[in-house]
């Protein structure tokens, strides 16, 4: 087989195990809050009781054998110079993209009151005056190593003593928060001159519980969690061709 056409039939079958991943990937998710149908009156006691309330659970998702297939496509190509071998074997690499390697799921309970008279605060508790507001916003991220920034110069090969050293950028997070916009519901109760809570004013909120997430998601070690299996997963990748690889990471 050419050397061309094994390159083509690694690279359509990278898709393939993209594509067959991405349905399969499974993360642990914490059970959601009853959607539909809440009502203030009917919701738990202690939920009124706490500002907010996070849950974050972590899952590494299951990428080995996409990931290790650019490093097999680079020892099964024959007849190259190793200048040329590298050069593909970086590409291969860098066709990874951002590869994710943690993935966590946090949902933020808020609870607003106050006291307004026609859109006014006024300070003072008085009768048909007060509102009460629960905001349940479930959210996830993603974090990984984008490949995408791997070149030549990162990647050392000693190809009699079967070792490389291959040099990754920090793992960060890809993308911010996503609220599950969706999936959010809002609780509220209205003294008799208050308006009811409308979505202009329930997304400001959801605003406040993407910051709230974010604190979250650094404060839980997401992105060392990350780099721990970003780090086995590529020697992992390295010992199906029989490598021994030492993994670091640019400051």
């Amino acid at each position: 087989m050419k050397q061309d056409d094994k390159i083509r039939e690694m690279e359509k079958l990278l898709k393939e195990l993209k594509a067959q991943n991405e349905e399969s990937a499974a993360t642990i998710v914490e059970d959601s809050p009853r959607r539909g149908g809440l009502n203030l009156w009917r919701m738990p006691l202690f939920l009124s009781r706490f500002k907010f309330k996070t849950i974050l659970l972590i899952s590494v998702l299951a990428f080995l054998l996409i990931a290790a297939l650019p490093f097999a496509a680079f020892w099964a190509i024959q007849g190259s110079t190793y200048t040329e071998s590298k050069s593909i074997f970086v590409e291969r690499v860098q066709g990874l993209n951002e590869l994710t390697t943690a993935q966590a799921s946090t949902k933020v309970i808020l609870k607003e009151e106050d006291n307004k008279v026609f859109g006014k605060e006024i300070g003072l508790d008085l009768p048909g005056t007060k509102r009460e507001i629960l905001l349940i916003v479930p959210g996830s991220v993603k974090a990984g190593v984008d490949f995408s920034e791997v070149t030549e110069s990162d990647i050392k090969v000693n190809e009699e003593n079967k070792t490389a050293i291959l040099t990754l950028p920090k793992p960060k997070f890809l993308g911010g928060p996503e609220i599950l916009f969706d999936q959010v519901e809002v609780v509220s109760s209205e003294g008799i001159f208050r308006e009811k809570a409308d979505i202009e004013e329930a997304f400001e909120l959801a605003k406040k519980a993407q910051k709230m997430m974010n604190e979250d998601f650094i404060g839980q070690g997401v992105l060392e969690v990350a780099e721990e299996n970003a780090v086995k997963s590529v020697q992992e990748m390295f010992q199906l061709i029989e490598y021994d690889v030492q993994v670091e990471f640019k400051e």
